[in-house]
């Protein structure tokens, strides 16, 4: 005959469930300390300040102003994103933005940048389709346009990218 679990005085006994079945384990841990940890101002604030001083230029958001030529006025939406990086460049933009053609010259605000850099590739979605429209051979049919100086294959991370430092960023548009 088994004999019952008894724990000992300075022990506590917890029960730990696992998975969906209900097995059950037993297993001792020491008791918890008597005394409570006290809490301490100076050290929490002196916490808080290093991490906000360690992480806030990570998690610093930039607005920055855009001005796009050669738009043609009144047709579809100005289809806007913006790339912090190489590895993310044609695939995950950082911010995106849908703006309804106005004038042949547009100039907007673009938040939610964060970086030093940015790449910011635009299309005139001239049929409201969502998507950039291609000939046969995948050439555009609708305007394109990059920051830096887009090569004539098209804007890459390299060809595209220029400095978040304040001054407004310059896209012209192909026709």
């Amino acid at each position: 005959m088994a004999k019952p679990f008894r724990a000992a005085p300075q022990r506590v006994v917890a029960r730990l469930w696992r998975g969906a079945a209900g097995l059950r384990t037993m297993r001792s841990i020491p008791n918890p300390p008597s005394r409570a940890m006290k809490f301490n101002p100076t050290l929490a604030t002196l916490l808080l300040a290093t991490a906000a001083a360690t992480f806030a230029p990570a998690f610093a958001q930039v607005c920055a102003t855009v001005e796009v030529d050669n738009v043609r006025p009144q047709q579809g939406l100005l289809m806007v994103a913006a790339f912090g990086s190489a590895e993310t460049f044609g695939k995950t933009p950082m911010v995106s933005l849908r703006l309804p053609a106005g004038d042949a010259k547009m100039k907007f605000e673009l938040c939610g940048l964060s970086g030093s850099e940015v790449a910011l590739t635009l299309f005139q979605d001239l049929d409201s389709d969502g998507k950039m429209g291609r000939n046969l051979l995948g050439m555009p049919t609708e305007p394109w346009g990059a920051t830096g100086t887009p090569g004539s294959f098209g804007p890459s991370w390299e060809t595209g990218r220029v400095k978040l430092d304040g001054s407004t960023l310059t896209v012209r548009m192909s026709q």
